[in-house]
């Protein structure tokens, strides 16, 4: 009798209700959320800042973030990724902004939100974040 071992995996995923979309931009936030307004008819308007402890320096961090709520209740957060005690997100160095995007109707929405901030002439680029790590994960969830 040959009993083979059955081997079973478990993959856990983390249910993501938002997207991230990251931003390259060298003009500071107060600029940048007034060229997403005007691009989009949005009103993202500054709210209090982000405030972390950053686990690798041990210091607290403070990253300025905007907010707008459209008709559909589409919820947009703007927040800055770098502040003088670190980055939001240390892997992404390079990028300037995120965006979070949350209760978006399908991806053909966010692709087109995309295509129009890369259109904004103060913008380098913008693309959509697909992998974070849990921790990364947890820090947008507010």
């Amino acid at each position: 009798m040959n009993k083979s071992k059955k081997i079973h995996k478990l993959i856990v995923e983390f249910e993501k209700d938002f997207v991230l979309l990251a931003l390259a931009s060298h003009e500071n936030d107060y600029r940048l959320s007034w060229a997403i307004n005007k691009k989009f008819g949005f009103e993202l308007s500054k709210i209090e800042n982000l405030s972390l402890i950053l686990q690798k320096q041990k210091t607290e961090a403070s990253f300025s973030l905007y907010r707008f709520a459209d008709d559909n209740e589409v919820i947009f957060h703007l927040i800055s990724n770098k502040s003088e005690g670190g980055y939001l997100i240390p892997e992404l160095k390079n990028i300037d902004y995120v965006l979070k995007v949350e209760n978006f109707p399908d991806q053909a929405y966010i692709e087109k939100l995309i295509y129009g901030i890369k259109s904004i002439d103060i913008v380098i680029t913008a693309f959509e974040i697909k992998e974070l790590s849990e921790r990364n994960h947890k820090l947008f969830l507010f």
